[in-house]
């Protein structure tokens, strides 16, 4: 088992360095294009895994867990991520009190090529690449130690991944929410629509805000720092408003709860469970934590704090 977490680590090691090396490297194309550079770093995410998946003729239907969902599933999934998203929502609101948002300049570039480019790019892709590499290679590698912190861990990484302080709080919490739908459901197909329907949401969203309202990059900046400047103008608004998204946080992130729960209970699965035994766990020394997921992190952290736009 403990080979499996070092593989999936050092694709993820390998993946995390690919995207970091094409960024560089875009300094020297003859065009920077915010539409390619969405694009071929979606595409990043997946080459490692599947090449490593292809040379190992590793069976995809039983590592990534692609059983066909049902109606009942299906409908416990939109469920919850009804009420999983106004938390989301609620935790960018909060980052924003201490970062600028970091995906105002990318919306803008992408809404000149309509809305249906838009949706693969932004809402199709990440759906399969993103949770290819969190929810298949690393989730599937921890769950058979620990679901919950193979939850935990695979969600952290998926927020480290968004490189900025701004996305990371809201993907971390989203990322926990989509693992416990995988392992509830017993499929990824789970976590694919969900975070396909939650990117598109918030594409047709600001695709319609932006042709009814055109505006730029700046102006969309500036607007959004002076709602935030209201909530914060005063240490009494600071306060008020923190409690406030405090309160509505463990509302909406209760009901999240009980609805996972639900899904749970309908498919007669349970967190509980483990895969291998303890003893052999601990004869083997088995641990979802080595020394290549401590070195993504930490230089993770790095390129995060370095590509935050702090207030």
């Amino acid at each position: 088992m403990q080979k499996r977490i070092t593989e999936a680590h050092l694709i993820l090691v390998v993946t995390f360095g690919l995207y970091i090396g094409f960024q560089w490297c875009r300094q020297w194309l003859p065009f920077d294009s915010t539409v390619f550079q969405v694009a071929a770093g979606q595409l990043i995410l997946v080459l490692p895994g599947a090449c490593w998946m292809k040379h190992k003729k590793a069976d995809f239907k039983e590592r990534f867990k692609l059983d066909t969902l049902s109606g009942e599933n299906v409908k416990m999934a939109l469920a919850v991520l009804f009420c999983a998203y106004p938390a989301a929502v609620l935790l960018n609101i909060l980052s924003m009190m201490f970062v600028k948002n970091a995906m105002t300049s990318v919306i803008s570039s992408m809404v000149p090529l309509g809305l249906f480019p838009m949706l693969f790019i932004m809402a199709l892709m990440p759906a399969f690449n993103e949770e290819f590499l969190c929810r298949g290679i690393l989730y599937q590698a921890y769950s058979p130690i620990s679901k919950v912190g193979g939850a935990i861990l695979s969600a952290f990484v998926f927020g480290l991944l968004h490189l900025n302080f701004n996305q990371m709080p809201y993907a971390f919490f989203i990322g926990i929410v989509f693992a416990l739908m995988v392992e509830g459901t017993g499929s990824i197909y789970t976590s694919m629509l969900m975070h396909f329907v939650l990117n598109g949401v918030n594409v047709v969203l600001n695709f319609i805000s932006y042709r009814s309202s055109p505006v730029s990059t700046e102006e969309s900046m500036a607007a959004s720092q002076k709602m935030i400047g209201m909530m914060t103008e005063s240490p009494e608004a600071f306060r008020n408003n923190l409690l406030m998204i405090a309160v509505l946080l463990l509302i909406f992130i209760g009901m999240t709860g009980i609805m996972i729960w639900k899904t749970f209970k309908i498919n007669g699965r349970s967190m509980n469970s483990q895969e291998v035994p303890e003893t052999e766990l601990k004869a083997e020394r088995t641990s979802i934590v080595d020394v290549w997921i401590l070195f993504f992190i930490g230089f993770a952290l790095i390129l995060t704090y370095l590509n935050t736009n702090f207030l």
